[in-house]
């Protein structure tokens, strides 16, 4: 392998690292959220979000990084599997734990983002009761608000 391929491979690898860094982040804001949501803490909302935001920024310019890197190597819109079975045993060896780590923080940020959006639903719809009875609306057995109000749909589009 030549000097600017290993080059390349080096900050291909080190992409990865961060975007696994970046997705472990966005995961434990996520488990945060998710506490916060379920100790009914919902003042610290606005932090989780806005360090979210800034967070998925990062993760959408490493995800650039990554395309060109790999376009560089040869593996322009190949999966992390076509990439291992592509690359040469050494480069495969250096990347598959990578890969893994990954994958499993990928994971780990589907899962915490599932539970994080369901208890917000929760405490968004527990929020759009208390709003209905004191505002005169109503609900059904099920708990469906009956209400047109600004501030269900502000709370709503915020938060779901």
């Amino acid at each position: 392998m030549d000097h600017t391929t290993q080059e390349s491979l080096e900050e291909f690898a080190s992409v990865i690292r961060e975007l696994t860094g970046t997705a472990e982040n966005i995961a434990r804001i996520e488990e945060e959220k998710a506490s916060a949501a379920t100790d009914k803490r919902h003042y610290l909302m606005d932090s989780f979000i806005q360090e979210e935001q800034a967070a998925i920024l990062k993760l959408r310019g490493l995800e650039q990084r990554r395309m060109r890197l790999a376009d560089a190597l040869g593996w322009k819109s190949l999966t992390f599997r076509q990439i291992l079975e592509k690359a040469d045993s050494g480069q495969g060896a250096y990347l598959s734990p990578l890969f893994l780590d990954l994958e499993r923080q990928l994971k780990r940020l589907k899962s915490a983002r599932d539970a994080s959006e369901k208890i917000l639903g929760t405490r968004i719809h527990e929020l759009e009761i208390a709003i209905a009875r004191k505002q005169g609306g109503s609900y059904d057995n099920t708990g469906n608000v009956t209400l047109d109000s600004p501030l269900h749909s502000k709370l709503h589009n915020r938060y779901v």
